[in-house]
């Protein structure tokens, strides 16, 4: 029987080729990102050891030396298991209304729902993908990863408090701040990269962020990190 479970997974896999595979083929793809307009949100995501973060913080550290590019620091290097609100298409009235709604839920409820499920994740890392603004490592993840996005989405949605699936596993690692430069100076830096790991990892635990971005950088306001 066809699952949504299955259904998410083969999103994923979708995304992974139209808007990452296919345009990395493409000898005329540009690379931009120049003008990036300012972005905050809320976010539950799933934390890595420090031995993977460093490693992702290292190929992003790579690729802004060779083109203009945002760094992510150890700590904004994470999976997102649930979307939260997009604050910066909100009043500050409203924003500090849905932060306040996001984060009750994510202690009364979801909080819960991670413990349960997290310790079971595993998630491997497969290859490094990028397109015209963007460089992921790409991942696969067990059932366990699903359901528990599953889960927060519909526990926040029941509370009629704004939360999405994420697209997929991954982490993202750079975001680009070039203007129309040719994607070939990316193949070499792309060979370079520190190698993913090869065997499945668990993460540490949920936390509960508030970020912001735009062409200063990608930014933490705040952190709420809780262990599984």
């Amino acid at each position: 029987m066809h699952s949504s479970l299955d259904t998410l997974f083969e999103k994923q896999q979708s995304i992974y080729l139209n808007a990452f595979k296919h345009p990395m083929a493409q000898q005329e793809l540009q690379l931009t990102g120049a003008d990036r307009p300012f972005e905050a949100g809320m976010l539950v995501v799933l934390k890595y050891p420090p031995e993977l973060t460093e490693r992702l913080h290292q190929a992003s550290l790579a690729v802004a030396s060779t083109i203009p590019a945002l760094t992510y620091a150890p700590e904004a290097l994470y999976t997102t298991v649930a979307v939260g609100p997009k604050l910066h298409d909100l009043t500050d009235h409203e924003a500090s209304k849905s932060e306040l709604q996001f984060s009750s839920w994510f202690f009364e409820e979801g909080l819960a729902l991670g413990q349960s499920l997290t310790e079971r994740i595993q998630i491997t890392f497969t290859e490094w993908l990028y397109n015209s603004n963007t460089l992921i490592a790409a991942s696969k993840a067990n059932q366990h990863f699903w359901q528990l996005a599953d889960q927060l989405v519909s526990s926040a949605n029941k509370r009629s408090i704004r939360s999405a699936m994420p697209w997929g596993s991954h982490v993202t690692v750079s975001r680009f701040l070039a203007d129309k430069t040719p994607a070939s100076v990316m193949r070499e830096p792309l060979s370079q990269l520190p190698g993913l790991p090869t065997k499945a990892i668990t993460p540490q635990g949920l936390e509960l962020v508030h970020y912001e971005c735009d062409s200063h950088g990608f930014r933490l306001r705040n952190r709420d990190f809780w262990n599984s």
